[in-house]
């Protein structure tokens, strides 16, 4: 039993017991009783006893049903078995309330009429009961299900994320790899730096593949990194400007920016003549990212991955989709973050 449950069964037992003996008070007063009729004296004591003794049975009738009982996915033979422990203990405190009653109060000359009021109140106790039991069985089914729903769209979400962030790795080592043999071939001193720039991405890539949202100012870490990597190749055909301040809090989707960087030289004619232009800035709870446009003739080939995948990733983490504005001149990605 949840705390919840308990505490709805308590006031339920409560107003049950409270309710069945109110009556009561109307002959309350010495004497009154027999004035309207009534074959016995009612006093305060009896009025606390049975109080007392319908709250106990209600209490305990909700225990063993809510907690010892196994309602939920039983057959009908435990169904029939349970039903007949309710009224095996119906007819025990029924017993033993009719009997307690006549030696601890002796006011009663005719015991049945005892006996048929302590069945009415328990009888109708029952009843009020197993109405409290049957919705109660029926919250927890729909919390188990909800439950179940949020685990399995957890679980989906969480394998989702892996086989993104499994497509980006071999898609960034392709790319990497496409220009350190360029660089191999132009100077093999600035390829040995490389690596070592190389090495230092790959430890920051592979030390957070468990985290599904990084903070702003490790994405612009590794945003340095790559650079330095596209600058040693590109030297002065690069002309980047970041102006995000490094806000405590923000988080976006981790390795966001890199796929950005990675498109917008594979994308574009880059040379000293013709220098690509890269802002990074931060606008109206949004992320912009902006090239320079002039599409380079001959494409490295594409896989297809990045910015659909930047996309999707941004829908199951955050609920919120990229913004893409391409003109004649600027390709921008907008990408939404957490303020």
């Amino acid at each position: 039993m949840t705390k919840s449950e308990k505490r709805v069964l308590f006031l339920t037992s409560v107003f049950l017991a409270i309710a069945l003996n109110v009556h009561r008070l109307f002959v309350f007063l010495p004497g009154e009783g027999r004035r309207i009729g009534l074959p016995w004296v009612f006093n305060a004591p009896e009025l606390a006893y049975q109080t007392l003794f319908q709250f106990g049975y209600c209490i305990f009738l909700g225990y063993l049903n809510l907690k010892w009982l196994r309602w939920e996915g039983a057959d009908k033979k435990e169904i029939t078995k349970n039903v007949g422990y309710n009224l095996l203990f119906l007819i025990l405190f029924l017993a033993f309330g009719s009997f307690s009653q006549k030696f601890l109060f002796e006011n009663a000359p005719n015991l049945k009429l005892f006996i048929l009021g302590y069945m009415f109140r328990l009888i109708t106790s029952l009843v009020l009961l197993s109405i409290l039991l049957k919705i109660t069985l029926l919250n927890r089914i729909q919390k188990r299900k909800e439950l179940e729903n949020e685990q399995l769209k957890s679980a989906y979400f969480d394998a989702e994320i892996k086989n993104l962030k499994a497509q980006i790795n071999p898609h960034f080592l392709f790319n990497s790899l496409s220009s350190l043999s360029a660089l191999i071939r132009e100077n093999p001193n600035k390829a040995q730096d490389y690596i070592n720039h190389l090495s230092k991405v790959f430890r920051y890539s592979l030390g957070n593949h468990h985290e599904q949202l990084i903070g702003l100012d490790k994405e612009l870490e590794l945003l340095d990194s790559n650079i330095q990597l596209l600058k040693m190749r590109f030297e002065e055909a690069l002309d980047i400007h970041i102006d995000v301040p490094k806000s405590l809090g923000i988080k976006l989707p981790h390795m966001s920016l890199q796929p950005l960087l990675e498109n917008a030289v594979k994308h574009n004619f880059v040379s000293k003549e013709f220098p690509l232009r890269i802002d990074v800035f931060q606008e109206d709870h949004k992320l912009i990212f902006r090239n320079t446009l002039k599409e380079a003739i001959y494409k490295e080939p594409s896989t297809g991955i990045g910015l659909l995948n930047l996309n999707e990733r941004y829908t199951i983490l955050m609920g919120k989709s990229i913004d893409i504005i391409k003109t004649e001149q600027h390709f921008t990605v907008q990408l939404p973050i957490n303020t």
